[in-house]
């Protein structure tokens, strides 16, 4: 048990990091876009585009595929194998991130438009420092610790944030006078700067903590110590990298997919466009929001699970199994919940235009229970990663959007859903995966999740809490015709209504909520009143 509340811990930090680097990152894209025009954010957006899909293919993987196999090492007694697999990491990522680098500066000109060549030349030595980057975060997940992970992702994002709009400033001042796509594409130029440097300065921050730290994680070399070879040890990290790549871009496709199949049947006008637009850069920009915990949980839970998983201890698997699960469906399920009762609100801070206001409001509303399901989709995914099972992901993201293209497809040509049809098939997707990792689970750790406790209780809360959060939100908004105080209001609320009654819920089951921090605590002081 203190094992599984260690990994929620773990994940916990992670979630809390992922969530500080996404509100740095829509801060300072409002004073960039006012110096490098929209236009220079599309050039940066386009060049950035590319960078991320090179990276994906070249180096994505690398710290999933480092966490569990130096987990598994390190549980074996290994140490040998630890430093070795370390070495082949660093070559591997010389050797791939460092060619994809190279190949993309040379072939710029030829994959992105002409003011956009620039902002890519300078991301692609970003290409190669983050597979740098990858790989001490995949070494330090494996000691079972995300806090230099966090910390770096933090460093990272804040330098990324003051670097861009700096650098974007300086760069554009001798074309203030020419203006235009000139100055547009320079100042592209200088907010990718901004994230190269972002990514060296968190590379410097996790060099220095491996120097500092490896003494302690470092045990001297055995001579009798089991090695396996280089060679086996590149086959082995190519064997995990290879299917996790696949799996992600599949993952990656689906709104693009989406796009041309809307494209296909409803036109490419304007209102079109607008409509899509708002599906793609708000509805589903939101739902990634809460699915950032099921990412931190995965990535947390996964030297865990590799280590009991590599010792045959199938006891403690299942728990950490379990207890991930839980956890996060107890953030989850109210998420989706108080997006919905919340969705008009939400969208009216984030995204005021009046135009387009009701759509998005009634998109987030009816594709809530997509939180639920791709951040459930997201987890299992990780923990078959985590038990060697790499190829099942792959192999169940193909078959959901295989269904997924034909349902939306279907629902845009021969009903009148439109957009709506999108949000449908977003959802039945992640439910299929959901079906397809669960039931690989099932055959593989012989592992069957309780419903009561882990989906109808955190469900059960969250329509209560659902239910008082819109009574004092839309009571308040109608009182005072705000609306930001009484939603922050109605939030706070929400959280502590919600907390409130799963405490009174799993009172007869102290054990269940064992994992998060102070639950015991909390569970006797409302017996003992009770």
């Amino acid at each position: 048990m203190n094992r599984t509340r260690s990994v929620v811990k773990q994940a916990s930090i992670l979630a809390v990091a992922g969530i500080l680097v996404r509100i740095i990152g829509v801060l300072y894209r409002s004073p960039l876009t006012s110096l490098i025009s929209t236009e220079g954010i599309g050039y940066y957006s386009t060049a950035y585009n590319i960078y991320a899909l090179i990276l994906l293919i070249s180096s994505y993987s690398i710290p999933t595929a480092i966490s569990k196999l130096i987990s598994e090492k390190l549980v074996l007694n290994q140490y040998n194998n630890v430093q070795k697999i370390l070495r082949c990491s660093f070559i591997y990522i010389c050797a791939i991130g460092g060619g994809a680098a190279i190949v993309a500066f040379f072939i710029a000109p030829f994959i992105v438009p002409k003011n956009a060549v620039m902002a890519l030349r300078v991301l692609c030595p970003t290409i190669f420092l983050s597979g740098l980057l990858g790989v001490f975060r995949g070494y330090f997940q494996a000691h079972q610790t995300t806090v230099y992970t966090s910390i770096s992702q933090i460093i990272e994002q804040v330098f990324n944030a003051i670097v861009s709009v700096g650098a974007a400033y300086l760069f554009i001042q001798p074309y203030l006078s020419v203006g235009g796509s000139q100055l547009a594409s320079i100042g592209a130029a200088g907010s990718a700067l901004g994230t190269g440097v972002g990514v060296l300065i968190g590379l410097i921050y996790m060099t220095l903590m491996y120097l500092k730290r490896k003494n302690n994680l470092i045990v001297k070399n055995d001579p009798d110590d089991y090695e396996d070879s280089y060679k086996s040890i590149f086959r082995m990290i190519l064997n995990i990298v290879t299917p996790i790549i696949f799996a992600t871009c599949i993952y990656n496709l689906v709104t693009t997919i989406d796009m041309y199949i809307y494209y296909y049947a409803m036109g490419t006008g304007v209102e079109a466009v607008t409509m899509f637009g708002v599906y793609s850069g708000e509805y589903i920009v939101l739902q990634n929001v809460p699915v950032a915990l099921a990412s931190a949980m995965s990535t947390a839970a996964i030297p865990a699970i590799s280590s009991s998983w590599a010792i045959k201890n199938y006891k403690e698997t299942k728990e950490h199994i379990r207890s991930g699960i839980r956890v996060t469906m107890m953030v989850l399920i109210p998420s989706a919940v108080g997006m919905s009762v919340l969705a008009f609100p939400i969208m009216g801070i984030l995204f005021p235009q009046k135009d387009t206001l009701q759509l998005a409001t009634i998109l987030l509303a009816v594709g809530s229970p997509g939180v639920v399901f791709f951040g459930l989709s997201t987890l299992t995914n990780g923990i078959l990663q985590a038990i060697g099972e790499v190829n099942i992901p792959l192999k169940n993201a193909a078959i959901a959007l295989i269904w997924h293209c034909i349902i939306t497809f279907v629902l845009l040509i021969f009903t009148p859903l439109g957009l709506y049809s999108l949000v449908i098939g977003n959802c039945f997707y992640g439910l299929q995966v959901c079906y397809l990792n669960q039931k690989a689970l099932r055959h593989k750790v012989h592992y069957k999740q309780e419903i009561r406790r882990t989906y109808l209780l955190p469900l059960l809360a969250s329509l209560a809490m659902g239910v008082i959060v819109g009574l004092i939100y839309y009571g308040l908004f109608t009182l005072t015709k705000k609306v930001f105080i009484p939603l922050i209001l109605s939030v706070v609320i929400g959280i502590i209504v919600y907390f409130v009654i799963i405490f009174y819920l799993y009172a007869d089951h102290p054990e269940e909520l064992a994992a998060i921090p102070y639950a015991n605590r909390i569970i006797y002081k409302i017996k003992k009143r009770s």
